[in-house]
């Protein structure tokens, strides 16, 4: 049992971080900070320059099983907080009759884990996530849709060694469909929809401790997101915001021991479900959201509490 525990964590931290909330894929993170959008994220603004900025603090004291029962990692403790910065350019051009967009997201993170008394840091940039293509129709009776392929480019600084290093160190591709509603009644409905594709991390180690290098690849995963708000006055809206994250491939590692016990654990593929109440207010020209997620559900990840605050600004056209 022993061994069996010491390969299990060796195949946790094979790879690296995530954008937020400090964990790769097989650690309880992914590329995209679940949750984030919500309100107003599924629909194009006009035609313009605009500055996003998103504030997040993540905790979790438990990182579960299978069976979604906390204690598979003893003495667990994750604790993230990220300021996330992200330009969204909506050109004048038009595309199959779409408007022409493209945006890039840079975060910051500060990370701070401990499992099974072992503790790591780190504060820094992380990996840039960036889409040239992004296309937004807009249509008579209030549904909006937006597509696009967002691409996370591997540039924050990896620490193998380190289980709360703040990059993935590999590439991801990430398709994504969002939607969104707005009702005669200020009801506003969006969701939006991604996959990521993972490429294998070519410097992982099957133990951050140990110079045994492996390539480690995380299992591809979808996500699904979502807010319903209500208006409440001219300016203000509440209502509800959460997501569904579901892996939908097994984790790979080329050491045979390793992949044994990743295999017997389903591939390690992590599911979470989360939902909280979200408040929209207009400030002049910005539009400032606050919302809170709890975890109600997860497995193969942590679980815990997420609090975010999205700030959206025109700044030129």
């Amino acid at each position: 049992m022993l061994r069996k525990f010491a390969l299990l964590c060796c195949a946790l931290f094979a790879a690296p971080a995530a954008i937020t909330p400090a964990h790769a894929t097989e650690s309880g993170g992914g590329v995209y900070p679940l949750g984030a959008e919500g309100a107003l994220g599924g629909a194009l603004p006009p035609p313009g320059v605009y500055y996003l900025g998103y504030l997040q603090n993540y905790e979790a004291n438990r990182f579960n099983d299978g069976k979604g029962d906390k204690g598979l990692l003893p003495d667990f403790h994750v604790d993230a907080q990220a300021a996330v910065t992200r330009f969204v350019w909506v050109t004048d051009r038009k595309v199959l009759g779409a408007d022409f967009a493209m945006h890039m997201v840079a975060p910051l993170v500060a990370a701070q884990v401990r499992v099974g008394g072992v503790q790591g840091q780190q504060t820094g940039f992380t990996d840039v996530t960036i889409d040239p293509f992004i296309l937004g129709w807009h249509f008579k009776n209030g549904l909006h849709v937006i597509t696009g392929i967002d691409v996370n480019v591997p540039i924050g600084r990896y620490d193998r060694t380190n289980p709360a290093t703040v990059s993935r160190h590999y590439w991801n591709v990430e398709p994504i469909i969002a939607l969104a509603y707005t009702g005669r009644k200020g009801l506003q409905v969006d969701v939006k929809t991604m996959f990521d594709i993972n490429f294998a991390n070519p410097d992982a180690q099957i133990n951050g401790l140990n110079p045994t290098g492996a390539r480690y690849r995380s299992g591809n995963e979808f996500h699904l997101e979502y807010a319903v708000t209500q208006a409440i006055a001219p300016r203000a809206s509440l209502g509800v915001s959460g997501y569904y994250y579901v892996q939908t491939s097994s984790d790979r590692v080329n050491d045979a021991s390793a992949q044994r016990v990743l295999d017997a654990l389903d591939g390690f593929k992590g599911e979470a479900v989360a939902a909280g109440p979200t408040l929209r207010v207009g400030l002049g020209k910005a539009q400032l959201i606050g919302t809170w997620q709890h975890e109600f559900t997860a497995r193969y990840r942590p679980q815990g509490d997420k609090l975010w605050l999205k700030l959206i600004l025109p700044v030129g056209h």
